[in-house]
C-alpha cells in the first residue's frame, strides 16, 4: 500500500473518538465531591430550619435563644496585696447553713466563764467537807506567773515541764472527773497544748479533760477570787 492511502490523523474515526461523551467528564459538569458537599449544606441548612421552627412552637422547655447557658464562674481573689498570688483561697461562710464552728474539732471540751465558776464553787465546797474533791484545776503557766497569782486550789502543771512534774499530780488527776485546764486565756495556748498531753501522754481519760479559754485574764475580770503564793490555797 503506498503512503497516500494510508489513514491520517485528520480522519473521521480519529476525531470521533476525541469528541466521544464516553469520557470521563464531560465539559462543564461537576466532579462528585463537589457535588457530595452540595448536598451535605442542603441538608444542614434544611435541619436548622427545621430546628428553629420546632422550637418557637414549643409551649414549654423550648430553647431560649438570648440566654447565656455557660456563664462565667466567679473569680476567687487570690492576691495577697503584693502582687503575688495566693494559692489558698479565702472561704467564708455566706450560707446560713455553713456556720463555722465555734471551736476546732481537736477533741478538746471547752468550760465558759459560768461553767468554770460553778466547778469553782463545788469543787470548794466538797473540798471544804471532806478534804479532796473530784474537780481539779490545773495552772499550765510558768511558775513565776503561778506564784504571782492562780485559782485557789489550782495545781501547778508548767506545760513545758509537765514531763518532770507529772508524777507528783497523777494520782489526783487520775482520780478527779473534772480535771480543769487554763493560762492567762486570749492568745494564751498553753492550756490547750497541756490538755492534749493530758491524753495522749500522760493518759489523764479524755472525757474528763477541759479547757477554760477565758483563762485567768477573764477570772479576774469577773471579780471571781484568786491567791498568790506556792500554796493552792
Amino acid at each position: 500500500m503506498s503512503s497516500a492511502d494510508s489513514p491520517d490523523s485528520d480522519s473521521p474515526s480519529a476525531s470521533s473518538a476525541a469528541d466521544s461523551p464516553s469520557g470521563p467528564f464531560r465539559a462543564g459538569s461537576r466532579s462528585p465531591n463537589a457535588a457530595l458537599l452540595s448536598g451535605a449544606v442542603t441538608i444542614l441548612l434544611v435541619a436548622v430550619l427545621v430546628a428553629l421552627a420546632s422550637n418557637s412552637v414549643r409551649s414549654s422547655h423550648a430553647i431560649d435563644l438570648g440566654r447565656d447557658y455557660f456563664p462565667k464562674r466567679p473569680e476567687v481573689s487570690t492576691s495577697n496585696g503584693s502582687g503575688d498570688s495566693d494559692p489558698t483561697p479565702v472561704v467564708t461562710a455566706t450560707d446560713t447553713g455553713d456556720q463555722i464552728p465555734p471551736h476546732p474539732d481537736d477533741g478538746i471540751q471547752r468550760l465558759s466563764f459560768d461553767d468554770a465558776r460553778d466547778n469553782f464553787n463545788s469543787a470548794e465546797e466538797e473540798f471544804e467537807a471532806t478534804g479532796e474533791s473530784i474537780y481539779v484545776f490545773v495552772d499550765a503557766r510558768s511558775r513565776e506567773l503561778y506564784e504571782e497569782s492562780h485559782i485557789p486550789g489550782a495545781a501547778w502543771l508548767y506545760h513545758y515541764e509537765s514531763e518532770e512534774l507529772i508524777e507528783d499530780l497523777r494520782p489526783e488527776l487520775e482520780m478527779a472527773f473534772f480535771v480543769i485546764v487554763y493560762c492567762n486565756g486570749g492568745d494564751c495556748d498553753d492550756s490547750i497544748h497541756l490538755a492534749t498531753d493530758l491524753s495522749s501522754l500522760y493518759g489523764i481519760p479524755t472525757e474528763n479533760i477541759y479547757v477554760y479559754e477565758g483563762g485567768l485574764n477573764q477570772w479576774v475580770e469577773n471579780q471571781m477570787p484568786v491567791t498568790s503564793g506556792t500554796e493552792r490555797r
